[in-house]
């Protein structure tokens, strides 16, 4: 049996930073998620489609400039231009921190995504760890998203109670800054010269697993955005908290979809089950989905949130690692540029549809978009040909045994 490889010292270092840069940049992004829906008749002209293009501007923005900032990274070398990129994020949180009218807080969401640094970060995290551990890396990643989600959704309703919608944006330039700092502690080694673009491209093109997981981290923050375009307030309304005490909820909510999630996420590296675990984590976003808008009863809804959360946080976990394990060794910054493209792209895409499809449908009309939005991501699920192969591998291989 071949043993497992351990990632060094120097790896693990990467790694952590790497991981809680990231952190400092999304929990400001999902820290507004559960209030700033609370916002519509706070903000002078709000109205609910302008909050849901303020909530989801920042991943148009992101979604525009990741591949750019990743060729950038490709010949300018990573930490500069993440560290350009971190400095845009603050400027723009300043600005939406420091307004008060809706024209300027979308102004604002749209230069904090201007700083697109999640292609860079994911290509320094390849060029500082050895293949035999990049999936765990790519993994640990992963799941600091899913663990800062976690963290932003307890934080975002008590800095509100406590600072307001414009404490939170000065909260989170000052974790920007934090980020340029920590980015110093990283030791990069030169770059190699880049592949071609055409290559890189062609490469992009031709395949199809590539695109489809592209697919499914559209779908995955697409729903995200558009569900808590409600939630927030059918959470005040069942349970009663405030906004300075709806943690309350979110607390035991969050805490019991990592526990469910860990025993799911020790077997991530089983392809053989994980090819399951996919699809069945993506039948039960959708699910929960429709139970959380449908329900009234504070029991189901407490079940359907806790499914929720830890169907979310195992595919944002899984998507990037396989993204790591599929694309070429030469060509894995243009492909986890167009992956992080995708990925805010959703974010857009599900604050602008959610927010009209709340104005003009109500919340029916975002239930019925997630639910499909989600039978589409099982599809191309159940298609991932790297999975599916590596399944009928291993079976032939028992079977010959």
């Amino acid at each position: 049996m071949t043993a497992v490889a351990r990632m060094t010292g120097s790896e693990l270092k990467s790694t952590v930073i790497l991981a809680l840069i990231f952190a400092c940049r999304l929990l400001g992004l999902f820290m507004v998620l559960p209030v700033l829906a609370l916002y519509v008749s706070r903000i002078p002209a709000a109205t609910p489609s302008l909050i849901g293009l303020a909530a989801g501007i920042y991943g148009f923005t992101q979604a525009l400039l990741q591949l750019p900032f990743g060729l950038l990274s490709d010949y300018f070398g990573r930490k500069p231009i993440i560290l350009i990129g971190l400095g845009i994020f603050a400027i723009g949180s300043l600005i939406a921190a420091y307004s008060d009218s809706m024209t300027g807080l979308i102004i604002g969401r749209a230069i904090q995504g201007a700083g697109a640094i999640g292609s860079p970060i994911l290509a320094l995290a390849a060029d500082t760890t050895r293949d035999s551990v990049r999936t765990r890396v790519m993994a640990c990643i992963g799941i600091s998203i899913g663990a800062t989600f976690v963290l932003a959704i307890l934080l975002g309703p008590v800095l509100d109670g406590y600072f307001g919608l414009a404490g939170i944006f000065k909260i989170t330039a000052f974790l920007a800054m934090l980020g340029m700092l920590l980015l110093l502690l990283i030791k990069a080694e030169p770059l190699e010269k880049p592949t071609a673009l055409k290559i890189q491209i062609r490469h992009l093109l031709q395949h199809h697993d590539l695109w489809r997981l592209n697919v499914n981290i559209f779908i995955l923050h697409a729903v995200l955005m558009a569900t808590f375009l409600i939630l927030p307030a059918k959470i005040e309304y069942i349970t009663g908290l405030t906004s300075l005490h709806v943690w309350h909820f979110y607390l035991p909510v969050l805490g019991a979809s990592l526990c469910l999630i860990a025993p799911f996420l020790r077997h991530a590296e089983r392809l053989a089950w994980q090819q399951k675990g996919l699809q069945f984590a993506m039948i039960g976003l959708g699910m929960a989905i429709f139970l959380l808008i449908n329900t009234m009863h504070l029991s189901i809804f407490i079940i359907a949130a806790i499914l929720f959360f830890t169907a979310f946080n195992y595919l944002e976990a899984s998507f990037p690692a396989l993204v790591s394990r599929i694309a070429s060794q030469r060509g894995k910054g243009a492909a986890l540029g167009v992956y992080s493209f995708s990925q805010f792209l959703g974010l857009f895409s599900g604050g602008a549809l959610g927010g009209c499809l709340q104005q003009w449908k109500g919340s029916w009309g975002i239930g019925i978009g997630c639910l499909l939005l989600t039978a589409v991501g099982w599809v191309t699920i159940r298609r991932l040909d790297y999975l599916k192969n590596s399944v009928n591998s291993r079976s032939k291989q028992w079977q010959e045994a």
